[in-house]
């Protein structure tokens, strides 16, 4: 079972992980572009950083009943961008781009489909009831 509140929180940060993967269309898709276009790179780590925030905000049950993430990893990017922002790794930033944001859709798409019957919040409202707005 996947609560509301939970349910919110992966619908928006599969909303992030379009916005990811359209930025990515949009500049290539090329590791080049991410290298040395401070643009791209910026916008992108902010992006990331939303998907990092909202994960914080997922209940302790659901992070335990969906193991196969990796949730430690997902909410130690945070400080990563937060704190060691001049010492990213553009080669790890580049395989979490294009191997584990991917995937990040399937996982979205697979909870989501478990919670098809429930009412969602209202669009306007932000990421509803999971933490601050990060919309």
């Amino acid at each position: 079972m996947v609560s509301k509140r939970d349910a919110n929180i992966i619908v928006h940060t599969d909303g992030y992980r379009d916005q990811i993967m359209e930025g990515m269309t949009w500049y290539g898709n090329s590791f080049e572009v991410l290298k040395n276009n401070h643009v791209f790179r910026d916008g992108i780590t902010m992006i990331l950083q939303q998907i990092t925030e909202l994960s914080q905000h997922l209940s302790y049950d659901f992070t335990r009943g969906h193991g196969n993430m990796p949730w430690r990893s997902i909410k130690g990017l945070s400080g990563v961008f937060s704190h060691r922002y001049q010492k990213v790794n553009y080669e790890s930033m580049w395989n979490t781009l294009s191997v584990a944001v991917p995937e990040l859709k399937q996982f979205c798409l697979s909870i989501l489909a478990l919670t098809e019957n429930m009412t969602p919040d209202p669009p306007d409202g932000g990421p509803g009831n999971c933490g601050p707005m990060m919309g």
